[in-house]
């Protein structure tokens, strides 16, 4: 069994350094980017021995021969203290480790498998034979140290000791035993290459099935072209979708708010209650409404219904947007509505309170004359007084230019 065992994981890592590319070009090696670890070691005994545990050192010298590639040789030695009295074994090692490891800035993951040889002095009965051990680990940066080049490193290596003498009378032909190594690396004068990404893309190239991506463009983790996204599925991509959130099945423009299809949009008026239910069909956009559809007690701001330059004129924009909301107001009898107008603090404080009641006067006359009972509706003029944003730059004074409509519950 623990024959297959390590068959299975030396097939698993030769195949997987297989499928790397090698590029190994002995000419380009250069010796100052070689490393050296030291590391602590526990391992844990095979049964047929005479020590449950043993500790031990290893030293490892390494030298990156590729990308995905380091070739390692390493020194170990292994004291294994009996249980049975106060005597102990000793084993000392060397061999030959490759390893792939996949690097990233601050931490480098790697597979390890090698072979080398072995000398054992068991109850002092002194014999040599081979090993193969394969393994897996991690190393990542010290930046604390004032001294540059060092990282962690640990690892758990599986031995396969091939050794009949590793345990007498028990009859083994050969043990199997994990050791898990702990330690510091040092580079002389190389840290690990940075992963490259050739086209800045966040993904790096080992792992970007798409290279060669536009700038900018948005990539999925593999660094291939994202899916633009489009959270409501109506078929308007987020990034130009004025009406998010809209219901499963509703029929939208090109900007993703709902066409008035009867019979078509579960949810004609976008207000998050389906046709069946919607008591209060044609509710305006920006308004909330209850679970039937009807609006509730809030205040709405609506920059959008503009007025004439010093006047209370209102804008043919302006009176489309009043026509959605007075065919709702009309249909929905049981509420009041505080109609409430606000300026920018430019000119004269007086000026701006006049000019924001004529034009809150305006808009509720528009609203009568469109059918909505005029004892539902109220005018207000708060002038500079209530401002929303800053007055010190045009986009907050855009801002404090509007009309709020307060829905009351009668």
């Amino acid at each position: 069994m623990k024959k297959i065992s390590l068959a299975l994981a030396m097939a698993t890592f030769g195949g997987a350094a297989a499928a790397a590319p090698l590029n190994f070009d002995f000419n380009s090696l250069d010796f100052s980017k070689s490393y050296v670890a030291v590391m602590g070691s526990v391992q844990s005994m095979d049964s047929a021995r005479a020590a449950s545990t043993g500790y031990g050192t290893q030293i490892s010298a390494g030298l990156p021969i590729t990308e995905l590639l380091n070739l390692e040789a390493t020194l170990f030695g292994t004291y294994m203290p009996r249980d049975s009295d106060d005597t102990a074994d000793l084993a000392h090692g060397f061999g030959f480790d490759v390893l792939m490891a996949q690097r990233t800035p601050k931490l480098t993951s790697f597979l390890l498998g090698g072979l080398g040889v072995i000398r054992e002095d068991i109850s002092r009965n002194e014999s040599v034979s081979g090993y193969l051990n394969v393994g897996a680990g991690l190393m990542g940066d010290m930046p604390w140290l004032p001294v540059p080049g060092f990282s962690y490193r640990a690892e758990l290596r599986g031995v396969l000791d091939i050794n009949k003498g590793a345990a007498p009378g028990a009859g083994n032909t050969e043990i199997f035993e994990p050791r898990l190594n702990v330690g510091i690396q040092y580079g002389f004068g190389f840290a690990p290459p940075a992963p490259v990404d050739t086209d800045a893309d966040g993904v790096f190239d080992p792992s970007d099935l798409c290279p060669n991506t536009p700038p900018g463009e948005a990539v999925d983790a593999t660094g291939c072209p994202a899916a633009a996204a489009d959270s409501d599925a109506d078929g308007v991509v987020d990034t130009l979708d004025q009406c998010p959130g809209t219901p499963t099945g509703t029929v939208v423009d090109a900007t993703g708010c709902p066409l008035p299809v009867p019979g078509v949009n579960p949810d004609e008026d976008a207000d998050g209650v389906r046709n069946e239910l919607d008591k209060c069909p044609s509710t305006p956009p920006s308004f909330k409404v209850d679970v039937v559809g009807c609006m509730v007690e809030q205040t709405v701001a609506l920059q959008n219904v503009n007025f004439e330059f010093g006047s209370d004129q209102l804008t043919d924009g302006a009176k489309v947007i009043l026509d959605g909301i007075s065919a709702s107001l009309v249909a929905q009898t049981s509420v009041k509505v505080l109609v409430t107008g606000h300026t920018d603090a430019l000119g004269p404080q007086s000026y701006n309170l006049a000019l924001s009641q004529r034009r809150s006067n305006a808009v509720m006359q528009y609203l009568a004359d469109k059918g909505v009972e005029a004892a539902r509706l109220s005018a207000d003029g708060e002038g500079e007084f209530s401002p929303i944003a800053s007055n010190d730059d045009e986009a907050g004074r855009a801002q404090n230019r509007r009309v709020e409509f307060k829905i009351i519950a009668q």
